[in-house]
């Protein structure tokens, strides 16, 4: 088959660009794929138009492009504005949906907030050309559901290079730097307990933080290391006691997949996807309020053999969503598509076989 995957980005760092990567890499020993994007990093990616208003990349209508994403056999979208060119395609188009956070940003205005809203949901209208989407997780399958026909595939994790490693003794935190991902909560628990803690991520909420660190007299505790090269921010996944993380909202969850398969125990909120990472009491806890984070984070800390026990169980939670499997199911996916040359899905059981217990 002939693959196209299509988003804004294809950089370093960011979860959809990651799962293009991993994708591709597995699926061109066996097919002719190709990445398009407005802006990347490497050799070996096509361009896809984009205007930036306020910030925030959307795709341009392009022959150019339409011609060329016309070749494949199967068309996988990423960025769920280039659902534009669906209705446009003669190629079977899969859009993956990575989702998009229901809580307000506070570093956004609100009007522009609600105009994002309205944009997110008048794109709905060409992504039911899709024959079918593929969401991340349930909680975003619900979301999409009546738009097109949903099977939920999970992202993946490389299992031989997030591994096992030693126990450090601090917390770990992975993500952006935003209001919403309550990194300020986990510095006020912090302030109570013996672990430094080590933040991984940029962000508008960085200054912030670094005064809320101050003013509680732990700045030499508290850690900010910006963006990490993988193999830096492998090496913290390994070394780290567990992951913590008081986010508000996560239409995945990757951080809590990625401490796990480090054999890590991990902690957030029993919010959106979280609950999909974590199962309470087996790989980490979900707390359902703060009261409860800091519990379990001073539960972690003072149970080392609790960590540990955890930790394996994490890394038999990891297993399941090796990259290798994942792939799998996208293939057998784009062959079903393909084959058949949908415009709609009819046969519900064999997609819910492809999901499989994940």
């Amino acid at each position: 088959m002939k693959i196209s995957f299509v988003n804004h980005t294809f950089l370093s760092g960011s979860g959809p660009d990651r799962v293009i990567l991993e994708l591709s890499k597995r699926l061109a020993t066996r097919h002719d794929t190709r990445i398009f994007a407005c802006k990347w990093e490497g050799r070996g990616v096509s361009p896809a138009p984009c205007a930036h208003p306020f910030g925030f990349p959307f795709p341009l209508p392009s022959p150019r492009l339409l011609r060329e994403l016309n070749k494949f056999d199967v068309v996988n979208i990423h960025f769920y504005p280039f659902c534009m060119y669906a209705p446009l395609l003669k190629s079977s188009v899969v859009l993956t949906f990575h989702g998009w956070t229901d809580v307000p940003e506070t570093e956004t205005p609100s009007i522009l907030w609600a105009s994002r809203e309205v944009a997110m949901n008048l794109l709905k209208i060409p992504a039911k050309k899709c024959p079918l989407i593929i969401s991340v997780s349930r909680y975003l399958a619900e979301k999409i559901r009546n738009v097109s026909k949903t099977v939920v595939i999970p992202n993946g994790v490389d299992l031989s290079t997030y591994r096992p490693g030693e126990d450090r003794g601090y917390v770990l935190f992975v993500g952006r730097l935003v209001w919403y991902k309550g990194v300020h909560e986990l510095i006020q628990i912090i302030a109570g307990m013996g672990m430094d803690l080590h933040i991984i991520g940029r962000g508008p909420e960085l200054a912030r933080l670094k005064g809320l660190a101050k003013n509680l007299g732990i700045e030499d505790r508290v850690k900010f290391l910006g963006t990490l090269p993988e193999h830096k921010l492998v090496e913290e996944y390994r070394n780290c006691s567990f992951l913590a993380s008081a986010s508000k909202w996560e239409g995945f969850g990757m951080p809590f997949l990625e401490a796990n398969a480090c054999a890590k125990p991990v902690i957030g909120y029993n919010r959106a996807a979280i609950p999909e990472r974590i199962v309470h009491r087996y790989n980490g806890f979900l707390a359902n309020n703060f009261v409860e984070l800091k519990k379990y984070m001073h539960l972690l800390e003072e149970d080392e053999s609790l960590r540990k026990e955890m930790g394996v169980k994490g890394r038999k939670v990891a297993e399941k969503h090796d990259w290798n499997l994942i792939a799998a199911r996208y293939e057998k996916i784009f062959e079903l598509v393909h084959r058949h040359n949908l415009r709609r899905f009819h046969e519900d059981d064999y997609l819910h076989q492809l999901q499989g217990n994940v």
